[in-house]
């Protein structure tokens, strides 16, 4: 038998990065280019009036999407 590689790590720490707190399944936005979360609440405040979603990492415009 040999050695397993898991690509995904099971344990991930989410913490939101506008406001470093832990974010949890249920409140979660997350970056499909740079794999970041987000409270959706924080996402919407640092939107505000603009139509379109931006990732506040990597600047990616659309990237953003409900995490799991």
């Amino acid at each position: 038998m040999g050695n397993i590689y898991y690509s995904r790590i099971i344990n991930e720490n989410k913490d939101c990065l506008i406001c470093w707190e832990q974010v949890d399944n249920n409140d979660c936005v997350q970056c499909i280019q740079c794999n970041i979360h987000l409270h959706t609440y924080c996402e919407e405040t640092y939107r505000g009036e603009k139509g379109y979603c931006k990732c506040p990492h990597c600047q990616g415009i659309g990237t953003l999407g409900i995490g799991r």
